[in-house]
């Protein structure tokens, strides 16, 4: 049934996705939940809830299922609950979903992801981003390791604060990432994403330099630049009665 679904979604018109989507992706995501609460998670469970993935996925493959995704605070959360390293297929499905919406989302949405990530995490006692780079640890699912990496490229480039992009990159690093990074097998792919994540340390390290530089040179010359702005004033009022 759900084969059909993912077909139909991927091939039909605007038409048929907009009749689908009132009613269709709350059914989706009920039966998705349904399955994430099965105490007892059998393999029909899980290969059940690849399907749902898929699903959602090929109904986001446009701006209006994406939207309706979107406007449903459903949606991450279950996706993020879905996360299982031991699930390699489905999870590289939900860390590229994640991906794209973190990049193409709306401007909270980062927010909404983080959010979505925490509660999960918190349902199963780890840390939020455990299970990603569980993930990357996994080198026989060298796509699922790309996608994590993406995943996290994502995640950490999008702040426009330094102080929260560090922070991110560093509960990453704290979470086991640091450990990793040097065991990866080199691919075309993975190396691209690599290089993506140590580049975009390298620029928020300088960026971070120039910053404590600053806040260096204004503890060490207070007084000057005090000096220097009131001589500054006296010369205007001098300037001024002359």
């Amino acid at each position: 049934m759900y084969s059909n679904i993912v077909l139909c979604l991927s091939l039909s018109v605007f038409s048929w996705v907009n009749n689908f989507g009132h009613e269709g992706l709350g059914l989706l995501l009920d039966v998705l939940e349904r399955l994430l609460d099965k105490k007892q998670q059998e393999n029909i469970d899980k290969k059940n809830q690849h399907k749902l993935i898929q699903c959602l996925k090929a109904f986001m493959n446009n701006k209006y299922g994406l939207q309706r995704i979107l406007g449903d605070e459903r949606s991450l959360l279950l996706l993020a609950r879905a996360i299982d390293p031991k699930q390699t297929n489905m999870m590289t499905e939900i860390v590229k979903i994640l991906s794209a919406v973190c990049i193409i989302g709306e401007e909270n949405i980062l927010d909404k992801i983080l959010a979505a990530m925490t509660i999960a995490a918190e349902r199963n006692n780890k840390e939020r981003f455990a299970p990603i780079v569980e993930g990357l640890e996994n080198h026989e699912a060298q796509q699922l390791q790309v996608a994590c990496m993406q995943l996290i490229n994502a995640l950490v480039t999008s702040p426009d604060d330094l102080d929260f992009r560090i922070h991110l990159r560093n509960e990453f690093l704290r979470c086991g990432l640091k450990k990793i990074l040097p065991e990866l097998k080199e691919t075309e792919e993975l190396d691209i994403q690599l290089k993506v994540f140590n580049e975009n340390k390298e620029e928020d390290s300088i960026e971070l330099s120039h910053r404590l530089d600053d806040i260096r040179a204004e503890m060490e010359y207070p007084f000057y630049r005090c000096l220097a702005c009131a001589c500054s004033r006296e010369g205007a009022r001098c300037g001024s009665r002359v």
